[in-house]
Parts: structure tokens; C-alpha cells; sequence
């Protein structure tokens, strides 16, 4: 991914912050007919893996063990326009943040480990008190229907490009106009982000 430096965004608590908060990601790898992309829910289960699933005859369940993979997590993004700015020579762009996690796949075959991280996985949802994934033949013989993953080796790499490479009084107004136009989450994480060179 093209980085900047003033876009660089590689504190590791923060990029697990940011992925525990936008599960949802794009799944990019090869295949035979070449690239596949799935987007599924991924997240950290207690082993530390990133964990997540696929539809048994989704063609990216096919797959090979360590085939590498990419997974993108997105996070607030929106449009600024040159009007948004105060100075005076600007052109339109976007503000947004991604985090890649570029690693290799690995199937889960031991069914008893993937019906443990299928529950782990509901718990992340669900919360402790929220619906359980009842320990019943008939839940379980979903499983037949899925393929638990995980993505072993994870290299990660942060972008959050929210202005930081304009003025201090830039950034205020930028933020001044999403605000206005209703895109509060953008805002704040460019309140976050955002600083003045």
C-alpha cells in the first residue's frame, strides 16, 4: 500500500483497535482462475490468530494451505473537496484509514478446534450474555457447510490519510465541513489523526 510518511500509521495497539472495531474485510488471494475476493468478518480469537470463515463452496475455500492472502479492513472514509480548505490551491481528495494484513491461510480440519473458534467468534459478536452457539448436532453439523481459517504469519501495514499533511487551520475546517455534511465518524477519526506539519 502507498504510504507517506505523513499518512504512516504503525502503532500496533492501535492497529489492533482498529481492526477489533472494522471486522469486516476483504479476503484477497489467487486462485486457478485468479484472484478471489470474499468479504467476511475477521477477527482475533484467544489464540491470537486472525480467525474467520468461508462458505464450503465458496471457491476460496479451495484454496491450498499457505497460499498467501490479503486482508483489508477499512474504517471511516469520505469525500473533501478543495472548497472545504481555507488556503487556497487544493485539490479533491479522500480521507480514510485501511489496515492490510498480508499472511498466508490455514484451514481448520480438526472439527473440534473449528466448532471451538466458531464459538469464540459468536462470543466477539454476541458479547457473553448475547445468543450462544448451542452445543447441538444440528449446529454442528453446520460446520460441514463452512471452512474455519486462519491467517498465520500476519504482517500488518496502517494508512490513515486524514489531512495530516496540511495546516493546522486546514485540518479544523476540513473537519468543520464533514461535520456539517454528516460524516461525524470520518471527523472524529481525523480529530484522532490529524496533525498539523
Amino acid at each position: 500500500m502507498y504510504t507517506p510518511n505523513a499518512f504512516t500509521f504503525d502503532d500496533a495497539d492501535a492497529i489492533e483497535s482498529f481492526i477489533a472495531e472494522n471486522l469486516f474485510a476483504e479476503l484477497i488471494s489467487n486462485g486457478p482462475q485468479g484472484l478471489l475476493v470474499n468479504h467476511i468478518p475477521l477477527a482475533r480469537v484467544e489464540s491470537g490468530s486472525l480467525c474467520g470463515h468461508l462458505a464450503a463452496a465458496n471457491p476460496q475455500a479451495e484454496i491450498p494451505d499457505r497460499t498467501p492472502v490479503v486482508a483489508v479492513f477499512r474504517g471511516p472514509h469520505a469525500y473533501v473537496s478543495p472548497n472545504d480548505f481555507v488556503s487556497e490551491f487544493n485539490v479533491p481528495t479522500w480521507n480514510y484509514a485501511s489496515v492490510h494484513c498480508y499472511g498466508t491461510i490455514r484451514f481448520i480440519t480438526d472439527s473440534e478446534l473449528a466448532w471451538q473458534r466458531l464459538g469464540e467468534l459468536v462470543v466477539l459478536q454476541e458479547g457473553n450474555e448475547g445468543w450462544q452457539l448451542p452445543d447441538e448436532p444440528r449446529f454442528r453439523s453446520l460446520l460441514q457447510a463452512i471452512r474455519l481459517f486462519e491467517i498465520t504469519e500476519p504482517r500488518f501495514e496502517g494508512k490513515a490519510k486524514f489531512s495530516q499533511n496540511k495546516s493546522s487551520e486546514d485540518i479544523e475546517s476540513v473537519i468543520e465541513a464533514l461535520e456539517v455534511r454528516g460524516e461525524q465518524s470520518t471527523a472524529a477519526f481525523m480529530k484522532k489523526f490529524s496533525r498539523s506539519p
